[in-house]
């Protein structure tokens, strides 16, 4: 028995549930969103449970809870709570030695404002929980920045994730990996702006990466608990940078490339736990 736990259904989910029900597999939907979870009681649920939530508080919650129930969680807590913050994840990468951009956080409106003038322009300022490339943005100069940091303050975000920003390619790299192997490797290009989000108008095509870049893929993916990931990665001329890590990897874009693959390992990969 698989348990798919999700709070909206998106394609990707689609996909595995047909997968599923194509290989006679017993599973079970839960939607987060209507199911409370007694922490003082055993709970009902069969693992492997697959945790596809939208909302990163949802899937720390399930992950942490189920674990804590003797229940096997897909991604882990540990791959949730680093994976689902770019402050942490940021700090990880770097302490175990892979190659990410400069970055500085800050914690107060005028103390970012201080930062980003004594790292200098441009910077890449991100929020430090989120996705789809959400107010994420590039600053110029001054002037960018505390507009910016001004819509951060409305919407209650006290962290300033200030990222050096890097010259490469107008394309970066996204890696799946499902389980201890790479499914998919492909170059997402710009669309009409400078970022390379397919939900904001990017295109993809397969990645054809060294034995090194794999090897920088691989190495980032080890610090994971085994799971289903995306590890995104920007070429340079000092070679692979590893800029984030996604706990809840989209696959639509990468599928049309790759066609069934991806969905079918990671239902191998969901087997192999039941």
């Amino acid at each position: 028995m698989v348990t798919l736990i999700y709070d909206s259904i998106a394609w990707e989910e689609k996909e595995i549930i047909k997968k599923f029900q194509s290989e006679g597999i017993n599973f079970n939907l839960i939607n987060a969103k209507n199911n409370a979870l007694n922490l003082t009681a055993d709970i009902d649920i069969e693992g492997p449970a697959f945790i596809r939530c939208l909302s990163s508080k949802r899937s720390l919650y399930y992950s942490y809870i189920l674990e804590s129930h003797g229940i096997k969680a897909v991604n882990s807590y540990k791959t949730f709570n680093i994976a689902g913050n770019k402050v942490f994840t940021t700090s990880y990468l770097y302490s175990n030695g892979i190659k990410t951009p400069e970055t500085e956080v800050s914690f107060f409106h005028d103390n970012a404002l201080e930062t980003a003038g004594k790292m200098g322009y441009p910077l890449v300022f991100k929020p430090a929980t989120g996705s789809w490339g959400r107010m994420i943005s590039l600053l110029k100069d001054e002037n960018i920045a505390e507009t910016v940091f001004s819509m951060n303050d409305m919407v209650s975000e006290n962290s300033y994730y200030l990222q050096r920003y890097v010259e490469r390619p107008p394309r970066d790299i996204r890696a799946i990996v499902v389980g201890n192997s790479i499914s998919a490797t492909i170059y997402r290009y710009s669309g009409a702006g400078w970022k390379t989000n397919l939900a904001l108008g990017g295109k993809v095509e397969k990645a054809d990466l060294s034995v090194e870049e794999l090897e920088i893929i691989m190495k980032t993916a080890e610090l994971f608990d085994p799971g289903v990931i995306g590890i995104d990665a920007m070429e340079t001329e000092n070679g692979l940078m590893v800029h984030e890590v996604n706990s809840r990897v989209e696959f639509k874009g990468a599928s049309k490339v790759y066609g069934n693959k991806i969905i079918n390992d990671i239902v191998n990969f969901l087997k192999k736990l039941d």
